[in-house]
């Protein structure tokens, strides 16, 4: 059905003179004219009768009427919706957050493509790496947010840096170590320390960074991919927490960041957006990368 011709026959039978209706659609009155009765020989039927006193719907016109207002909008929605998929407003996105992401870039996130696509369905898939990877070879999510340093290289896999956030080991304010300056290493195999699941080789890093030999192991006696599950352990007991600073302020002064003797650097997670290399990302999902790099740098700060 060509479009062209509904739009004339509407304009028409609004108009209700040749003249008044090829002007609005910035046709001359001969073409317009050779338009209408294509259109009824198309559909063989007279859909007008013409009369001195103007051109008037028959009873087929009338029908045809009603099915090609019909038709009309359902092409201007079609329109609408392909505008809107390709800025990234109308659609579905699929995609993952890592723990630290989830606990902390992850909502914001969010609501700010709420606002701006209320009409975005999202599905987040949250977890460790290893699932999420799982997600992403399946094609079932698009993409995650995540350290890619918790996760074995994959030169499969596309990244783009957001944010370094940075983190500390986190007490209760009432815990004994609380009241401490500087604290030394033996103090944490004391009481074990929580965190999310890495690989060996971060563990180790981190380690090193918090002042253990190369021979003595990070003393974790829990690992846990929720942080907020991990923040609210170190809350209502003498666990210590690797959280984020972000993360940690949120609980106002309930939760005390410890300084560590030999500490030889600050401890970060560098968070990245990671798909499957060569896989062109939708519109959409190219809006939510964006998002949460604009969104990102609020995190990487440390507490004032």
């Amino acid at each position: 059905m060509d479009l062209r011709q509904l739009h004339h026959l509407i304009a028409l039978a609004e108009e209700g003179r040749f003249a008044r209706a090829a002007e609005r659609v910035h046709l001359s009155h001969a073409a317009f004219s050779r338009s209408i009765k294509a259109l009824e020989a198309r559909l063989g039927v007279q859909l007008f009768d013409r009369t001195p006193a103007g051109a008037h719907l028959t009873v087929a016109g009338q029908t045809v009427l009603m099915r090609a207002r019909q038709l009309v909008f359902e092409d201007h929605c079609f329109e609408r919706d392909v505008s809107l998929l390709r800025s990234g407003a109308l659609g579905e996105l699929n995609f993952g957050a890592g723990p630290i992401p989830a606990a902390t870039l992850a909502p914001p996130l969010l609501a700010e493509l709420r606002k701006e696509g209320p009409s975005v369905v999202v599905r987040m898939r949250s977890g460790n790496l290893a699932s999420l990877l799982e997600l992403l070879r399946a094609e079932e999510i698009d993409f995650f947010i995540a350290d890619p340093r918790l996760m074995d290289a994959d030169s499969r896999l596309q990244t783009l840096p957001l944010v370094r956030m940075h983190g500390g080991v986190y007490c209760r304010s009432r815990h004994a170590l609380a009241r401490k300056g500087p604290v030394k290493r033996e103090a944490l195999k004391q009481y074990g320390i929580g965190m999310v699941s890495t690989t060996p080789a971060l563990r180790a890093q981190i380690a090193s960074v918090l002042g253990f030999g190369p021979a003595e192991p990070l003393p974790v006696t829990l690992e846990c991919d929720d942080l907020n599950t991990l923040m609210r352990l170190a809350l209502e007991g003498d666990l210590l927490a690797l959280l984020p600073h972000q993360l940690a302020l949120s609980a106002g002064r309930s939760l005390r960041c410890i300084t560590m003797a030999g500490a030889t650097a600050p401890l970060t997670a560098e968070i990245h957006a990671i798909w499957l290399r060569g896989r062109s990302l939708s519109p959409l999902a190219v809006r939510m990368i964006d998002l949460a790099a604009a969104l990102a740098p609020k995190f990487s700060g440390a507490p004032s």
